[in-house]
């Protein structure tokens, strides 16, 4: 016999018939119980108690032993008819779970079906046709039907089973975003792509305004399916160009699908990059290589704990020595306009950033940019470099600059607020990809409020100075400045700015001999 097992799997990773399980299993899970029921033959004293039978069946579903979980239930379920004590919701439970259990062992038509029907029969006798009790069988139905490739059957039970819970739980309950998403996910199997995607993104607003999620697999089905779709439309997006992109990290994305005809977003080459282990070593030169005006970078402190502090200022007093030491060494063999002792400077002002010794940094790094002017082209990465350094030094003692450290706000605090079940790095990477593709495709509402999703999750899963955290503002900016937002749109690219040149001092002082 053929089994089908309810196991939760990555959506990202399931196969079409994997997911259809798993719908099923999560419109099941809506019910009281899951676990389902089959009939006995033997006949029940009357009033037997159900509930024993009942328990005994969802030991046995758990453990897959399908024909003994039918045997068990279908003695529940002759016992609770026969209760007189019995009440309407526990028959209906009672059939629920006995087609449950029958669907997994494969036996659709002839069983399952009926008691379904069943079950939905007796809720309305006693309740009505709109009473919230009915919102979840509908659900499970539907969800069967779903599976069996049914989608009208589907969609008229899911229409039914929304404006219930509509009227019941209200359109901001996680119940609602739940049947909105899979009645959205049957409208676009039925060929109507535009009104499932107002679905998603409905149901989406919903989910992640709740305080908390029963777990992370039902958003990352949602913006499993949400992606699907928008991967599958007709107009997949223009073909755009970015700057940041080809300055900061040129890379390929294998293992991120990318849209068809887009260029990659700054964040999706972030996270390639990070998993190709380049990003540390080519990141220095590739920002000082960008033309924009250089901006300046948050504070930077000595990335050692506070117990370590001690022993830090001694190293720091080494370094100092050292560099010292080849700065006179270079200038007696080379001559003080060699490009070595240029070296040497760069080397013990960056010591000195990392300190945040401004005073002391800067005259070194005047005496360095006029070596390195002599001897090489105004292009050579050198002298970008310097001046980049000398900028920030500027931004940082002028306490009117948009980008020192004291000026720029908590970028966080502008930001929603996420469920603890968002905040997870596979989370912040799909909201990432769907809001880049809702602004390929020029749904730019869609993809600033996405946005804003995304890097809430990425700061609280990736830390919110992190390189991700920083690419995900750069393309958020551009999101903002497409929606008319330019102030808000220049905080995020200062503060972008910002996290990638405190990464690069950090990186550059623990490089340090």
């Amino acid at each position: 016999m053929v089994t089908r097992t309810f196991s939760v799997n990555f959506p990202g990773r399931s196969e079409i018939e994997e997911m259809r399980f798993l719908s099923m299993s999560i419109a099941l899970a809506l019910t009281v119980s899951l676990a389902p029921l089959a009939m006995a033959k033997e006949k029940q004293p009357v009033n037997a108690d159900w509930r024993s039978a009942y328990v005994e069946g969802e030991r046995k579903l758990k453990t897959q032993e399908l024909e003994a979980a039918e045997a068990a239930f279908s003695e529940a379920l002759r016992n609770v008819k026969n209760n007189k004590n019995s009440s309407p919701d526990d028959v209906a439970l009672c059939y629920q779970s006995l087609a449950s259990a029958h669907y997994q062992h494969d036996r659709f038509y002839e069983l399952v079906v009926p008691l379904y029907k069943k079950a939905i029969g007796v809720l309305e006798k006693a309740y009505g046709k709109e009473t919230p009790k009915l919102a979840a069988p509908l659900a499970a139905y539907a969800a069967v039907r779903e599976d069996e490739g049914d989608y009208k059957s589907a969609q008229k039970l899911l229409a039914r089973s929304l404006a219930i819970v509509e009227k019941s739980d209200g359109k901001n309950s996680l119940v609602y975003a739940d049947h909105l998403h899979r009645l959205g996910r049957v409208n676009f199997r039925l060929g109507l792509p535009m009104k499932a995607e107002q679905m998603y993104y409905q149901s989406l607003v919903v989910l992640m305004s709740q305080k908390v999620l029963p777990s992370s697999e039902i958003l990352e089905q949602h913006l499993a399916d949400y992606i699907d779709l928008l991967t599958k439309a007709e107009t997949r997006g223009k073909i755009l160009n970015s700057a940041f992109q080809k300055e900061l990290l040129k890379d390929t994305l294998g293992s991120v699908d990318r849209t068809q005809g887009v260029s990659a977003s700054v964040f999706n080459n972030e996270v390639s990059s990070r998993l190709a282990n380049s990003a540390a070593n080519a990141e220095e030169s590739r920002i000082f290589d960008a033309v924009s005006p250089p901006v300046a970078t948050t504070a930077i402190t000595p990335d050692r704990p506070m117990s370590d502090f001690a022993a830090l200022e001694e190293i720091n007093k080494q370094r100092v020595s050292f560099y010292e030491r080849m700065i006179s060494t270079d200038i007696l063999s080379l001559g003080v306009d060699h490009p070595s002792v240029a070296r040497d400077l760069s080397g013990l002002a960056a010591l000195y950033l990392s300190q945040r010794k401004f005073d002391e940094a800067k005259p070194l790094l005047l005496k360095a940019l006029a070596i390195y002017e002599k001897s090489y082209t105004s292009e050579a990465s050198m002298i970008k470099r310097t001046k980049a350094l000398l900028q920030l030094i500027e931004d940082e003692q002028n306490p009117q600059s948009p980008a020192n450290s004291s000026v720029i706000a908590d970028y966080t605090s502008s930001l929603p607020a996420v469920p603890l079940a968002a905040q997870k790095l596979e989370i912040a990477l799909r909201l990432n990809k769907l809001a880049f593709m809702n602004y390929c495709q020029g749904k730019m509402t869609n993809a600033e409020q996405i946005y804003s999703w995304a890097i809430a999750s990425t700061a609280k899963s990736a830390g919110e100075h992190s390189l991700l955290a920083a690419s995900c503002l750069f393309d958020y900016s551009r999101a903002l400045r497409s929606t008319g937002r330019q102030a808000d749109a220049e905080t995020m690219d200062n503060t972008a700015q910002a996290i990638l040149r405190r990464s690069i001092s950090q990186s550059a002082a623990r490089s340090l001999p």
